[in-house]
């Protein structure tokens, strides 16, 4: 086609009054067109009140972070850039596709070299795995045959955490001897700290800030050249018989749930940002006591909190979920359904994932939270894929370039899952 027909702005006009499936099938019929239709509709904001009307609230900035996890995501109502918004709504529907699509499995196997996996996670392109030597294998699926840096810790990895901050990413590792280290990915190397020590590392999909749990005091971490240096912090006052589960950022939302003699208590806040940085915590408010069902009361293993609104725990033979707006836990057990018991749990853009005993994982999607308390009549309509023979014991996400993946892991197996 002669492109010199209309100069670009007559065909932007063109392209103005047109609508977007039209334009959608006008891309394709020229690299002129494709360059001038993107350019158009990366500047929509219509993108945002359809990004909006289509994805869960409370899924919506979980959605948005992982689809771009270098811009910090505080609150989608600070979000202004149509093309986060139709990048998010993009990646949404292709997160949806998961469900249908065919699939094909990649797997890395390093515990010939490095031990038996203790936990793992990701960001963006990378997989952080920690091992019981206390080693920490850094791969990208750009090259899956071999981690490009291997950190050791030096013992024993209860938790290891991605940290993104001032272009630097990171993996913090935590010791089962409660000691804290950070490891520099690009430059692959320790980062200079002081001696360090938390119970737990936040949960979540914002991984711009880094705070960690001792005793109900909270520490949210600065990087500073090459040093890492205790930030502000605040004491959420427990009592003796309270001890912090879990906690989970979520832009600029924090929850913390709390144990307290056979039930739970949420602690609800905000963390002020100040050019990126986290300046101080604030309004936090602690709700009720939260009983939990027998079974899952007596047995409970873990706390998954994929957002600052939705947790699921797991217990021995059965699962529970709870919210930000009620106070109550429901218990479910699936075993009946699934023929042996749950491992993991996970939840992103409205997928509900669950690594079983078996080794398999099953996938539903969850149009709101009503439906998670249907889990008994939907749990028919998942989609079960054959991982593994060993149990899933951990169940996260990768996504690069719009691209869903699904990893799952074993005691021995990191899998990934790809649908595209």
């Amino acid at each position: 086609m002669d492109e010199t027909i209309f100069p670009n702005e007559i065909w932007l006009e063109i392209f103005k009054n047109i609508d977007r499936p039209q334009l959608m099938e006008l891309r394709l019929v020229c690299h002129h067109f494709y360059d001038l239709i993107e350019h158009l509709l990366n500047r929509d904001p219509a993108w945002i009140q359809l990004t909006r009307a289509t994805i869960l609230y409370e899924c919506l900035e979980m959605t948005m972070q992982r689809a771009y996890p270098y811009e910090l995501v505080s609150h989608w109502k600070d979000i202004h850039d149509p093309i986060l918004w139709r990048g998010t709504y993009l990646s949404y529907k292709k997160w949806q596709k998961v469900l249908v699509n065919s699939y094909k499995k990649d797997t890395i196997d390093a515990t010939a070299s490095y031990g038996n996996i203790s936990c793992m996670c990701t960001f963006d392109k990378y997989i952080a795995i920690a091992f019981d030597t206390g080693l920490i294998a850094n791969y990208s699926i750009d090259d899956l045959s071999k981690p490009f840096y291997v950190a050791n810790h030096g013992i024993d990895i209860m938790q290891v955490e991605f940290w993104y901050s001032d272009g630097n990413v990171m993996v913090v590792s935590l010791g089962d001897d409660c000691c804290l280290k950070f490891w520099d990915l690009q430059n692959r190397n320790e980062v200079s700290s002081g001696s360090y020590f938390a119970n737990s590392i936040s949960f979540g999909e914002c991984r711009h800030f880094c705070i960690t749990d001792m005793g109900g005091i909270l520490t949210s971490y600065e990087r500073v050249d090459n040093h890492v240096i205790p930030g502000t912090t605040l004491d959420l006052v427990l009592s003796e018989n309270q001890h912090l589960i879990a906690h989970v950022v979520d832009g600029k939302y924090m929850t913390a749930m709390v144990w307290e003699e056979g039930g739970t208590v949420q602690f609800l806040g905000e963390v002020g940002i100040e050019g990126g940085k986290l300046i101080k915590f604030e309004c936090f408010l602690v709700k009720d006591w939260n009983r939990l069902p027998k079974s899952l009361g007596a047995s409970l293993q873990r706390l998954t909190m994929p957002t600052a609104i939705f947790f699921f725990g797991i217990g021995e033979n059965c699962i529970g979920s709870t919210n930000y707006y009620e106070d109550v836990w429901h218990e479910y057990k699936l075993e009946h359904y699934f023929g042996c018991n749950v491992k993991s749990i996970a939840l992103h853009a409205q997928i509900l994932m669950f690594g079983l005993e078996d080794g398999s994982i099953h996938l539903l999607h969850i149009p709101h939270y009503g439906h998670v308390r249907k889990l008994k009549k939907r749990i028919k309509q998942s989609k079960k894929i054959q991982v593994d023979t060993q149990p899933i014991v951990d169940i996260t996400i990768l996504e690069v370039d719009k691209k869903p993946c699904i990893v799952a892991v074993t005691n021995q197996k990191v899998h990934l899952i790809h649908f595209f």
